[in-house]
């Protein structure tokens, strides 16, 4: 067998067992193509798209935070990225990252406390997907 028919098979291979598993776009693009809508967690950060214009999207992250009875402390925006830090009733350190993806879409980025409280995260973005829904 020759070496290029070999390499192709194990390309195949990948792939198939990369389809398998659910993990294509994982392998291929380090999960830069997941679906618009997709929670990611990379290192203590719980990260989401949004089809929101960035102006909009900073909006939504104020209005969340203020429905959840987060206090804000301090804002930065720079029209195209932004970071709103906020304390929540216990007292854990909440931070938004805001970055304008272009074509409408902004990535929202929730850390919460100081070792990461994924549920608390997914709360305060499960409250901007609320109300980018509505709005």
């Amino acid at each position: 067998m020759t070496l290029k028919r070999q390499l192709l098979k194990c390309i195949l291979l990948l792939c198939s067992l990369s389809i398998l598993y659910g993990c294509a776009a994982a392998w291929f693009t380090g999960g830069g193509l997941a679906a618009l809508g997709g929670y990611r967690w990379v290192e203590g950060r719980l990260s989401r798209d949004y089809p929101l214009a960035y102006a909009d999207a900073w909006d939504v992250a104020n209005k969340a935070l203020e429905n959840l009875g987060i206090s804000i402390s301090n804002s930065i925006d720079e029209g195209g990225k932004g970071r709103i830090e906020a304390v929540n009733k216990d007292g854990k350190k909440i931070t938004l990252i805001l970055k304008d993806q272009g074509i409408g879409v902004t990535r929202i980025v929730v850390v919460v406390g100081l070792f990461s409280d994924s549920e608390a995260a997914e709360r305060v973005h499960d409250e901007i997907w609320s109300i980018s829904r509505t709005s």
